[in-house]
């Protein structure tokens, strides 16, 4: 789970220009003077804060924030690498990964080495030995393999890093497909298609799983049974790239009408968050045998916060924009990966050491405010610090400019010239806060989720 930029990004790469949007419908024409999207950090704080409140024992139904981070981020990373095939002819692994680790490891890698010293002080043996095997999958990023054939335990510091596990098998794998898919005209106009199909596959496969009789937490931690909330947000950020890119390119013919249909959708917004919250509030017991959302419940899930997903990234409509983009929703937003690192050791003590003499709220209050105070020390000493050191390989070319088709219409012997996009892309800045990956051609496109 990634927090998003509080200013330009240090990809190199900003909203097109109105010019390159020739033949888009206004309503998904990009705004080149806002480049990052606030209303996008406001999800994520509400994400972040409901997997908080869950982990508090407050909310049930709080772990579905996880589904929402992870539309978030298959949308605004398919956005991104999209931009990025669009604008150079191809899509850079070496870029595109050196970014991501320079995102996330740093402030992970302190998270882990700041728990050894507690646990060695503090933990007996077999919790000791417990950290060991847990750090290693974490480190590895294998953690939600391991917990889909070990049941969690007591592991009071990793416990639940096997989203992040998650999230690094998708930017290892998405990537590479995408070079394969992007690098074949049939296969690129075909990817809503495949990206439908493997969702579907997906939903099949845990309808095998529950006939099998697993339980449900090995559906609910194992990446063969959870993908598909970041395909939907892949879905997503493909029909919205195929809303604003120029038909020359050959994603689509059928842009305007594609943005008609998701500037429609992006008004029920408002419905799908109050949606997400009820499901927050109610969403069952994962314990036990498997539940509706095994049951198909999980893509369910996923469609509606893919819902408001686009009304975020949209500002539709403008006043839940506004709500989202306060300044204190946006600032959590941006704190959300250190955030989500360092609340589950401090709700777990705060559960164990205060609940007992003090109640559970005011607990999670307390709790609150040393996770708050936890994430902004990582934030800003170490995420901030390091990303304005990023090296400039890591930002994606820009020279190379992918040759244009030419359109052929139904009239034989006639050749319409194909529509050139031009995309403004400017140098990296050495004061940025190099932490965004913003969609290009997206108004106020802001960082990858999860």
């Amino acid at each position: 789970m990634t927090a998003s930029p509080e200013n330009a990004p240090p990809d190199g790469t900003i909203p097109a220009s109105s010019d390159a949007g020739a033949g888009v419908s206004d309503a998904f024409t990009p705004t080149p003077t806002k480049p990052h999207n606030p209303a996008l950090d406001g999800l994520r704080a509400i994400a972040v804060l409901a997997v908080f409140v869950h982990h508090m024992g407050l909310l049930p139904g709080g772990y579905l924030g996880v589904d929402l981070f992870l539309v978030l981020s298959g949308f605004l990373i398919t956005g991104l690498l999209l931009a990025e095939h669009d604008r150079t002819g191809r899509i850079s692994l070496r870029a595109f990964w050196g970014r991501r680790a320079f995102r996330l490891l740093p402030a992970f890698y302190v998270f882990a080495v700041v728990g050894i010293p507690l646990v060695l002080l503090l933990k007996d043996h077999s919790d000791q030995v417990q950290f060991l095997w847990n750090g290693l999958a974490s480190v590895f990023y294998v953690a939600n393999i391991q917990r889909t054939f070990n049941p969690p335990g007591g592991d009071s510091w990793f416990g639940h890093t096997w989203t992040l596990s998650m999230e690094e098998q998708f930017y290892l794998l998405w990537p590479l497909a995408l070079v394969v898919i992007c690098g074949r005209s049939r296969l690129r106009r075909r990817l809503p298609t495949l990206l439908i199909s493997a969702i579907l596959l997906v939903v099949s496969w845990r309808e095998i799983l529950i006939v099998d009789g697993q339980e449900n937490l090995r559906i609910y931690f194992g990446p063969d049974g959870r993908v598909d909330s970041l395909m939907v947000g892949c879905l997503l950020g493909v029909w919205r790239h195929q809303a604003v890119a120029p038909p020359a390119l050959g994603w689509s013919v059928r842009g305007p009408r594609q943005a008609e249909i998701l500037r429609d959708v992006a008004r029920l917004g408002p419905a799908a968050l109050m949606a997400l919250v009820a499901l927050f509030v109610f969403g069952p017991d994962l314990h036990g045998r498997p539940n509706w959302l095994a049951y198909g419940g999980y893509t369910a899930v996923a469609a509606i916060a893919a819902v408001a997903v686009l009304a975020a990234d949209q500002q539709r409509p403008t006043w839940l924009a506004r709500f989202l983009g306060t300044r204190v929703m946006t600032w959590i937003g941006r704190i959300s990966y250190s955030f989500y690192l360092w609340h589950f050791p401090v709700t777990g003590t705060a559960l164990d050491k205060l609940m007992p003499r003090v109640g559970r709220v005011p607990a999670a209050g307390v709790a609150l405010v040393i996770s708050m105070g936890l994430a902004s020390a990582s934030y800003y000493l170490v995420e901030r610090p390091v990303q304005r050191r990023r090296p400039a390989w890591t930002n994606p070319g820009t020279s190379r400019v992918p040759r244009q088709r030419t359109e052929r219409p139904a009239a034989a012997g006639v050749t319409v010239p194909a529509v050139s996009l031009t995309v403004p892309v400017p140098g990296p800045g050495p004061g940025l806060p190099a932490n965004a990956t913003p969609v290009p051609g997206v108004p106020g496109g802001s960082g990858s989720g999860g």
